[in-house]
């Protein structure tokens, strides 16, 4: 038998990430990889890490980005760990008061 449901549907959600993100405090070095105007003239990019996932990274940026720019992100070594690079491009950037928000979604890791 068929019900209806009374009362207020659920919202849906706007958080549609497949890998939980971690909360991260650290500042990671990117390289942007196109060759525009912009990216010719400053190159290289701070990012304060907010937080980050298996498969992407949220940062805040001194500089805007476009959104589908490439980048090379150079994270330091931290708490026993060795440092290391992830390659990704850019699916957002917005004003905030501490510059830019930015996110990165990694490129996948061929399988081995």
């Amino acid at each position: 038998m068929l019900q209806l449901r009374r009362g207020k549907p659920k919202a849906p959600t706007s958080d549609l990430r497949m890998f939980a993100r971690k909360e991260q405090k650290m500042i990671a070095e990117a390289h942007r990889l196109d060759h525009s105007i912009i990216a010719r003239r400053q190159p290289r990019l701070r990012l304060a890490v907010r937080d980050m996932s298996v498969n992407g990274m949220s940062a805040f940026s001194e500089q805007p980005v476009q959104k589908g720019e490439h980048v090379g992100v150079s994270f330091p070594a931290e708490g026993g760990q060795r440092a290391w690079g992830a390659y990704g491009r850019v699916i957002r950037c917005e004003p905030s008061a501490l510059g830019y928000r930015v996110a990165v979604e990694f490129d996948p890791l061929p399988a081995a």
